[in-house]
């Protein structure tokens, strides 16, 4: 496990970083990071820990702060972070640096105070004192949000997660004890990356946003997900467990983390579901948790499940899951009732049949086709699914790189209605042309390849008429 830090822009390392940062002394910050909750971070023990800060957060900090805690300024002949060495000694928890009252009593008014202002100073002091930490808590017990104070944003570091509300409002710091692959957080992260490792919602409909973090972990064994509280508080850690058998192979732990949902049915109630990968072959499993993380259903896929959406089709609710499917290199959507998401994806060769899942299967169940310019490498994967006018199923395959795709829309029946080549598909297809990866130019050939889509019927996949493809 590493504990080195990456150098960022907005980073600052290390005490004198810090200290430098606020125009301040080391055993200033230090006091402030311990009094009033300056937003600092730490990787490793005490002893041998790293400090790090962010300049936005420290910024943000200041503004909040500005003019609240003068009396917490560094006494006069304190070395300066520009010119000192290490720091001294920081006082406990709660306590002021030795001699600093007297200094600045003596420095403001020009020699000993009398009794009486020594006693009127130290109500005030003590007064002020009592606010201000009531006010700004320490780090080591991270301030509870408000109702106007949900979690809202997020930044993933080193071994750390921070979250902050709307206005930017540091809530908590959770330490996951392990190394990050990398440092993102919601303000740098893109569409085009795929979907966050964070997701902020209410899973539970009180009122109260749950955190939900998928861990992007050095170690492939601890990419989990974390539920944590709106306070930071760890609500459970999942991870699913066990050995399933396709065809004659087994395949056991570590199941890694992929993806994270949070479904609406048409009445309004909330599901989250988790989709979990075998470390290194094409099993994936679909679990619905309910708000403490027990499983309530479960489905098995023989190629990697990407999407999950609840809606309704033909007036009755449905949950469309699409995936890749390894029995056929093609893409596959099932289609299920809400609460029997269960069994596992049926398979026409023996290698990608389940043969310890629980019992049952999709409802309804399709096969989409790869075209020539993604079976080279790879497969189609069903990447969005969606109802339309109540009755028509549109589905989005993602085939290939440069955001080459296909199109088909299903019909009350289960029918093809509408089969499209996107015009990204057609570019990448004249490309690998050019480089000679091809051997044919874009037309006849390629639509026909967009067909057969196929059904299982309960027994067997059954192909299904095809139609005139657009582009």
């Amino acid at each position: 496990m590493s504990t080195s830090l990456e150098t960022e822009p907005g980073r600052l390392n290390g005490w004198k970083e810090i200290a430098l940062h606020l125009g301040k002394g080391t055993r200033t910050v230090q006091r402030w990071e311990k009094l009033y909750g300056l937003p600092v971070h730490r990787i490793g023990r005490e002893g041998g820990e790293i400090v790090f800060a962010f300049r936005d957060e420290i910024d943000r900090w200041t503004a909040a702060t500005e003019g609240q805690f003068r009396g917490a300024e560094a006494p006069e002949g304190e070395p300066h972070a520009s010119s000192a060495g290490e720091p001294a000694p920081t006082p406990p928890d709660g306590e002021a640096a030795p001699g600093d009252g007297a200094r600045r009593a003596g420095r403001h008014l020009g020699g000993p105070p009398p009794p009486l202002a020594v006693g009127a100073i130290a109500v005030v002091v003590i007064v002020a004192l009592g606010w201000v930490l009531a006010r700004f808590p320490g780090p080591r017990t991270a301030p509870r949000p408000s109702v106007a104070g949900q979690p809202a944003a997020w930044r993933m570091a080193n071994e750390s997660l921070t979250v902050f509300d709307s206005t930017g409002a540091l809530l908590f710091e959770h330490r996951f004890g392990f190394a990050l692959l990398s440092n993102t957080s919601s303000d740098t992260w893109r569409s085009g990356d795929g979907p966050p490792p964070v997701l902020i919602n209410d899973i539970d409909g009180d009122g109260r946003n749950e955190v939900l973090v998928k861990t992007r972990a050095v170690e492939r064994a601890n990419r989990r997900l974390y539920c944590l509280e709106a306070d930071g508080r760890v609500r459970f850690v999942h991870q699913p467990t066990g050995t399933r058998r396709f065809g004659d192979d087994e395949y056991a732990e570590p199941w890694l983390v992929h993806k994270v949902f949070v479904t609406r049915g048409p009445g309004g109630s909330r599901r989250l579901w988790v989709v979990s990968t075998h470390n290194l072959w094409f099993p994936s499993v679909l679990q619905e948790l309910d708000p403490h993380g027990a499983v309530r259903q479960e489905y098995w896929s023989n190629g990697f499940i990407e999407l999950v959406n609840e809606t309704s089709w033909n007036g009755r609710p449905v949950v469309l899951v699409g995936a890749t499917n390894n029995d056929f290199r093609a893409a596959s959507l099932a289609v299920f009732p809400p609460d029997g998401v269960t069994g596992s994806a049926p398979s026409a060769r023996p290698a990608y049949a389940c043969r310890n899942c629980p019992a049952g299967g999709p409802e309804d169940f399709f096969l989409f086709p790869s075209l020539c310019a993604t079976r080279r490498s790879e497969q189609a994967a069903l990447m969005e699914a969606w109802v339309e006018h109540g009755d028509r199923i549109r589905v989005t395959l993602m085939q290939g790189g440069a955001g080459g795709a296909t199109y088909y829309t299903l019909g009350p029946e289960g029918s093809v209605l509408e089969a499209e080549i996107s015009r990204e598909f057609q570019a990448q297809h004249a490309l690998l042309e050019r480089q000679g990866v091809l051997d044919h130019p874009f037309g006849p050939i390629d639509d026909r390849e967009m067909f057969p889509v196929r059904r299982w019927d309960g027994r067997r996949f059954v192909a299904l008429p095809g139609v005139a493809v657009k582009h």
